[in-house]
């Protein structure tokens, strides 16, 4: 009776694991995180269109997990440990996609998505964090950052996130770019549309790419009360629906 009470947290680990929702156990390894491998109908051809990336994290299982992804979408990689690392690497090696991690041992990571943003051709800036909040991707939000992950993640929602970025890239008009660093285009739009500072943490969460299923827990609100905020800004700035929110922060316009 006791043993089958003790193997009944294995049974449920063990059916946790096939669905993806947590990594599999390593008894020769460290307790560092690993990825829970994507389905293969996930990946599109959209997501080869990088050449270089570059990922920031002093976790050398999970660095090497996502370094061995995104070199099976074609693309170099290149590795770093460090803020003072990674922000050499960017200048010399000029990815177009960087995934870097908030906490690092010389201090944080948003240094690094900060020197990316300011180079002449920003890679596509993701971020990773171990202890998520709404202030924290308000803030990589304000730095460009356009994927913001919590710890653990899947590879699943990693590719999900990057697609979702690249569709709507695609449907951005180019002629309709304002010029305006993501700050003042953050700005203009809390300004424009006299959006209240709960609002505009929302926002934050939206420009940053955190899935709506998290919105709540980010926001420390309940599941009906993030619904009433959503459909409150919608409102007041005219949108159809949460998708046209990054068009009306980058562009100042709404969908078409």
């Amino acid at each position: 009776m006791n043993q089958a009470k003790s193997d009944r947290p294995q049974a449920r680990r063990a059916k946790r694991q096939e669905s993806g929702t947590v990594p599999k156990a390593n008894p020769g390894a460290s307790a560092s995180p690993t990825l829970p491998a994507a389905r293969p109908e996930i990946c599109s051809r959209r997501i080869g269109r990088f050449q270089r990336a570059l990922i920031v994290d002093d976790d050398d299982g999970l660095r090497r997990a996502l370094a061995r992804l995104v070199r099976s979408w074609g693309a170099t990689v290149i590795e770093a440990t460090t803020v003072a690392d990674g922000k050499r690497k960017l200048l010399s090696e000029r990815p177009d996609l960087l995934i870097a991690d908030v906490r690092l041992p010389d201090g944080s990571g948003r240094e690094v998505v900060a020197a990316a943003s300011k180079l002449a051709a920003p890679p596509l800036l993701a971020a990773m964090s171990g202890l998520a909040s709404a202030s924290e991707a308000f803030a990589l939000a304000h730095c460009g950052v356009r994927i913001y992950l919590t710890k653990p993640f899947a590879q699943q929602e990693l590719i999900e996130a990057i697609e979702v970025f690249l569709a709507s890239d695609e449907r951005r008009e180019p002629s309709g770019v304002s010029g305006l660093s993501m700050a003042e285009s953050l700005a203009r739009f809390e300004t424009r549309y006299h959006v209240t500072e709960r609002e505009m943490a929302l926002v934050g969460l939206v420009m940053a790419g955190v899935p709506r299923s998290r919105c709540p827990t980010l926001l420390n609100v309940s599941e009906n009360t993030c619904k009433t905020m959503t459909r409150r800004l919608l409102s007041r700035c005219g949108a159809r629906n949460v998708a046209d929110i990054p068009r009306l922060v980058l562009l100042g316009e709404p969908g078409c």
